[in-house]
């Protein structure tokens, strides 16, 4: 521990990657919110409360500074998410209900927007050191890698719904990258996957075709590696 740290511009990643959202967020149609995401069962605007609570867990953490050392990095945290086979009623309800809860698009839109507006500055802000959240102990810089990759791979799911919206940054993806490379370990990507495929195979976004498992092989049943 660690095993690969994160960049030295991992805040500014996270703020740009958070600032992106507000912005695709913000311009989002009250028709669009109810187009399908990349999530399994989650409309756009059940997704927008999912990145709401995180951002939430973002500043709850933040404001929950400890000592270490450290028992994740932003790489190994996500092992404790296992990818799921199938997405159950009882998985999804609770994000239903939640984004049921709001009388008017308006209000998401402002709602997610004030809330990550914060988190914005609470990244940029924030204390070198190490945080708790979840049982776990993180330096403050792989915490933050962990929530750009969180962002990053459900930027992608967002536009699954809204297509014409700009993807996420470079840094983003670079993060999301080496994450799921530390996760398969010695497997790389396949060069007959560009780098957004590989994330959304390597997150059981895309499944795994006939074409895909004769190339991989027996290494075709790590994939998954997080959901």
């Amino acid at each position: 521990m660690p095993t690969i740290s994160p960049p030295s511009n991992v805040r500014t990643v996270l703020a740009e990657e958070l600032d992106d959202l507000r912005s695709i967020v913000a311009g989002l149609g009250d028709a669009e919110l109810v187009r399908v995401s990349g999530c399994q069962g989650w409309r756009v605007a059940d997704l927008l409360v999912h990145l709401r609570l995180g951002a939430e867990d973002l500043l709850h953490g933040l404001a929950a500074p400890c000592e270490g050392p450290a028992d994740r990095d932003y790489i190994s945290c996500w092992k404790d998410w296992p990818a799921r086979s199938e997405v159950t009623f009882t998985d999804v309800r609770l994000t239903w209900a939640m984004a049921a809860w709001y009388t008017t698009a308006e209000g998401l839109r402002r709602h997610f927007d004030d809330v990550v507006a914060i988190a914005i500055t609470a990244s940029r802000a924030a204390r070198t050191g190490y945080v708790r959240l979840h049982g776990h102990v993180q330096s403050t810089e792989d915490f933050l890698a962990m929530w750009a990759v969180e962002f990053c791979v459900h930027h992608l799911d967002l536009l699954v719904g809204v297509p014409d919206r700009s993807g996420p940054r470079s840094g983003a993806v670079e993060l999301a990258l080496a994450t799921v490379d530390g996760l398969l370990g010695e497997l790389r990507r396949p060069a007959r996957w560009d780098e957004l495929t590989y994330l959304r195979k390597a997150t059981g976004r895309e499944p795994l075709d006939d074409a895909d498992r004769d190339h991989l092989g027996a290494d075709a049943a790590k994939y998954p590696v997080f959901g």
